[in-house]
């Protein structure tokens, strides 16, 4: 199949900077095989499908987003009931600027040089987030104010952590692994689940990370669990005995030791002190 080119003035009504849309695919007959001259981002809402994108097949499913490059070349075709999905469509000069100005020497995201684009999978709860946004944006003149507001705050939920930010040469699929990492049911395996998501051996794993962390992969992963759990101390009358099972730790003690030892003060305390009124 010969592939063309979307412009991105063909979904743009005058003074529009973006283009922003629900969109439901229901078979492969819905989009042609086709590149842009724009950035386009993409999450899946509900449903699933395959994203076929760079003459590779790609399984597509509720909470995935992926970040598409003007020069990728993509369709999508849907299985079951269908696939919804909520597009971003908007201009090569604001991925310019996003780069200078937050991104800069960055292989990540848009600016990544692998075969096929930077593609995450996001929680539930993540996802709903984005689309909420989205759908604010829909409500007002798509301006370059309100595509820069909405994209830097996509940007913001979906980045792991100020450390990683910081360290442009950690490998994408270990950028991948962390970002899937953030569930109890994920939690619940440990290492051996976030070896798995990092689709490499377990010995290579823990060398990257311990080149990039400086912590073995034991250290991080844990460290990924008291996240979780100052989450829900934060913002939930959660028993912590449940947060403690939810962590994938079922001996409330050594729950207790990890968590004082990364933030110096105990499950109760820091509570206490995030859930006080000011």
């Amino acid at each position: 199949m010969r592939d063309s080119q979307f412009k991105l003035s063909y979904f743009l009504n005058a003074n529009e900077a973006f283009h922003i849309a629900r969109v439901n695919i229901t078979s492969s007959q819905d989009l042609s095989l086709h590149t842009h001259d724009y950035a386009e981002m993409l999450w899946i809402e509900k449903g699933s499908g395959i994203h076929h994108i760079n003459g590779k097949q790609i399984k597509l499913s509720a909470g995935d987003l992926v970040m598409i490059r003007p020069a990728d070349c993509h369709t999508f075709s849907a299985t079951g009931g269908g696939i919804t999905l909520v597009n971003i469509a908007f201009p090569m000069e604001t991925l310019d600027f996003l780069r200078s100005r937050y991104f800069e020497n960055s292989n990540l995201y848009f600016w990544t040089s692998t075969l096929l684009p930077f593609h995450i999978r996001l929680s539930q709860d993540l996802v709903r987030r984005l689309s909420s946004r989205a759908e604010e944006a829909m409500k007002y003149r798509r301006s370059r104010l309100q595509l820069d507001s909405l994209l830097l705050f996509i940007f913001r939920q979906i980045t792991a952590n100020q450390e990683f930010e910081n360290n442009p040469e950690i490998p994408v699929w270990l950028y991948n692994a962390i970002q899937k990492y953030n569930s109890p049911e994920q939690f619940a395996r440990g290492v051996d689940g976030f070896v798995e998501l990092c689709d490499r051996n377990v010995d290579h794993v823990n060398r990257v990370v311990r080149m990039h962390f400086y912590k073995t992969l034991t250290e991080l992963v844990n460290e990924f669990r008291m996240r979780y759990a100052a989450t829900q101390l934060s913002i939930t009358a959660m028993p912590i005995k449940t947060i403690c099972s939810n962590c994938g730790l079922h001996n409330l003690g050594y729950f207790y030791q990890i968590f004082r030892q990364i933030y110096h003060q105990t499950p109760r305390e820091y509570r206490k002190l995030n859930q006080m009124i000011v």
